[in-house]
C-alpha cells in the first residue's frame, strides 16, 4: 500500500548548465519534485538553492554505487541529463542497472539534430514566398532565410513565419531610404528589418515605441485584451528589446522612446537625424519601407499614417500589421481607407500573415 503512494522524484544529473536550470524551474511550476546533482564540489547552476548531491564522474569506480544509493534514498523515478556524454552513459547504465528509471527525453545531440531538420524544413516552406514577395529582385538563401527565422524565434513577439517571410521578400524591391517600425514590443520584426536593412543596402533603422502603459492601451479593444497591459514591466520590455538587437550591428539603428506624433516631428524637422549622443547615423528622411503596429486602435492607426506616409518614396513599402486581427477592426479599417483613397498610386497590395503589405507607384 505505501508502495504505491510513493512519490517519485526526478534527478537531474549533471546539473551544470542553462538546459537544467531551465528543466527544474519548469518541473516545479508543474508540480514535479526534483533534486539536482553533479560531479563538481559546487552547483553553478541547478544547485544554487542549497540542493546540490554530489555524485562521483559517471566513470569514477564509485559510480555506480554513489548514483544507486542517492537513487534509493530519494525516490527517483526519472532522470534528465542536459550533457550529451553523460545522457549517452546513462542509458546504457540505466539499462544494466536500473530499467526501472526513465530516462527524460532525448540526447541533447539528437535534439539539436532534430531542432535544425524543423527549422530547415520551415525555412523551405517559406523559401517559395520570400521568392515571389522579391520577384524580380533575387531573394534570400535558404540559410539565410532559416538563420532569420531561427534568431527571430528567440524573440517575444507575434509576427508569424508567413508575416517575417513576406518581409523577407519585399525589402528586397525597396528604394534606398530609411527603415521605420512603429512599436517594436520586444524586436521580432526589428530585428528582422534590421538584417534586411543591411542585406539589400538599403538605409538606417528608426525604431519607434514609448514603452507605455498609457499609450499601449487599444481602448476600442475588448477589456480582457486592454488588461493584458498590466502584466508587462515597460522596463523589463525596453531592456530585452536592446538586448535583443544587439547581436546585429548598432551603428545603423537609433531607437525614439517616444509616442509616434512625437517621433515624427523630431524625424520631421532634424535635418541631421542623429537621435542619440553615441550614435552617427544620418536619416535620409526619406521612407524605404515602414512597418506600422502601434496601438491598434482606429484613429491611432490613421493618425500614423497620416504622419509617416508623407515621407514615402516611390517604390517603398507600407507594411500594416494585424489587418486581419481578432481583437479589433482598426488596422482593417484604416488599410481599406488606404486602398480605395491611394489606389492609383499603389503598385502591388497582398496581405499575408495577417498584414497588408502595399507597395508605392515607381
Amino acid at each position: 500500500m505505501n508502495a504505491a503512494k510513493t512519490r517519485y522524484r526526478t534527478l537531474v544529473f549533471p546539473a551544470v548548465n542553462q538546459a537544467a536550470e531551465e528543466y527544474v524551474a519548469a518541473a516545479r511550476a508543474r508540480g514535479e519534485e526534483t533534486i539536482c546533482a553533479a560531479s563538481v564540489e559546487r552547483g553553478e547552476i541547478a544547485g544554487a538553492r542549497g540542493d546540490l548531491h554530489w555524485l562521483p564522474p559517471v566513470y569514477d569506480d564509485g559510480f555506480s554505487e554513489n548514483f544507486l544509493s542517492l537513487v534509493a534514498a530519494h525516490s527517483i523515478g526519472r532522470l534528465f541529463c542536459p550533457v550529451a556524454s553523460v545522457h549517452d552513459f546513462m542509458a546504457r547504465f540505466l539499462d544494466a542497472h536500473h530499467p526501472a528509471i526513465e530516462l527524460v527525453g532525448q540526447s541533447p545531440i539528437r535534439q539539436q539534430v532534430e531542432q535544425h531538420h524543423r527549422l530547415m524544413a520551415r525555412a523551405r516552406r517559406l523559401l517559395p514566398l520570400v521568392a515571389h514577395c522579391a520577384d524580380p529582385a533575387p531573394s534570400l538563401s535558404l540559410l539565410e532565410v532559416a538563420g532569420l527565422l531561427r534568431q527571430a524565434s528567440q524573440i517575444y513577439g507575434e509576427s508569424n513565419d508567413d508575416k517575417l517571410a513576406a518581409m523577407m521578400g519585399i525589402l528586397a524591391s525597396a528604394p534606398p531610404g530609411d527603415v521605420i517600425e512603429i512599436g517594436t514590443l520586444m524586436g521580432r520584426s526589428a530585428f528582422v528589418l534590421l538584417y534586411l536593412a543591411w542585406r539589400y543596402r538599403i538605409g538606417p533603422v528608426l525604431t519607434v515605441d514609448p514603452w507605455m502603459a498609457d499609450n499601449a492601451v487599444q481602448r476600442r479593444s475588448p477589456q480582457a485584451l486592454q488588461a493584458l497591459v498590466d502584466e508587462w514591466d515597460f522596463e523589463v520590455m525596453s531592456e530585452g528589446f536592446f538586448v535583443n538587437m544587439i547581436p546585429l550591428r548598432a551603428n545603423d539603428h537609433s531607437h525614439l522612446r517616444l509616442p509616434s506624433e512625437e517621433a515624427f516631428a523630431l524625424y520631421a524637422k532634424d535635418s541631421a537625424r542623429t537621435y542619440s549622443a553615441d550614435s552617427k547615423i544620418a536619416y535620409s528622411g526619406q521612407i524605404a519601407a515602414i512597418h506600422i503596429d502601434g496601438n491598434h486602435d482606429y484613429d491611432l492607426v490613421w493618425k500614423d499614417c497620416q504622419l509617416w506616409l508623407g515621407k514615402m518614396l516611390p517604390g517603398s513599402w507600407l507594411i500594416l500589421d494585424d489587418y486581419v486581427w481578432a481583437h479589433g477592426d482598426g488596422p482593417y479599417r484604416v488599410g481599406n481607407d488606404l486602398l480605395l483613397e491611394q489606389g492609383e498610386r499603389i503598385a502591388r497590395a497582398f496581405v499575408c500573415g495577417k498584414a497588408l503589405f502595399v507597395q508605392w507607384q515607381h
